[in-house]
């Protein structure tokens, strides 16, 4: 009977590639990290934020050699586009080690693994579009009471208007500014 491939890890960062290949090698996998990743023929679980990601991805899907992503929070539309671009499965970084062991066997013995469900997409009313605008955008470097005065509101109502526009986007990486701006920017409203 054949040897079960191994996975193999590939990251622009030594820390995350070395925590992956222990969390997979505890698990029992025979995994390694891999410098041409285009090229290795073992499943590769490659980190969202790798260089050159979508091009190793398409390369690898012509030949039929399974990828997995992980890392990061990427919304539902990255995710879909990583998919498109030849991804087998995304791990997210908040999934368990175990999920990630679990998501790589079922890759490497053909099973499909579901992704991250698309959110319908609902649009921001002009006064939210306004108000995260301004809060993450025109007047980021303001404390929220500076913004509300700014935007003639009151920092309570500024307080409602973002929590209605992460409800919209989801809660998943918007607590900080920083984030939603990042989400909010990947629906293209920002």
């Amino acid at each position: 009977m054949p040897q079960p491939v191994s996975p193999v890890v590939w990251s622009s960062l030594p820390l995350h590639a070395d925590s992956l290949v222990a969390v997979l090698r505890e698990a029992g996998e025979r995994a390694g990290v891999v410098a041409a990743p285009a090229d290795a023929e073992e499943v590769l679980v490659a980190t969202v934020d790798a260089p050159g990601l979508g091009t190793v991805l398409r390369r690898r899907s012509q030949v039929g050699r399974p990828t997995i992503v992980w890392g990061g929070t990427v919304s539902a539309a990255r995710a879909a586009a990583l998919r498109d671009a030849g991804a087998n499965a995304y791990v997210s970084a908040l999934a368990l080690p175990r999920d990630l062991v679990d998501v790589v066997r079922r890759v490497r013995q053909g099973e499909d693994v579901p992704w991250p469900e698309s959110r319908p997409v609902v649009a921001l009313t002009r006064r939210e579009h306004e108000t995260a605008l301004a809060y993450l955008v025109t007047e980021a470097d303001r404390t929220r009471a500076e913004v509300a005065r700014g935007l003639g509101i009151s920092e309570r109502t500024l307080k409602v208007h973002i929590a209605r526009v992460r409800q919209k986007v989801g809660h998943v990486g918007t607590s900080t500014r920083e984030g939603l701006r990042h989400e909010l920017s990947t629906h293209g409203w920002v």
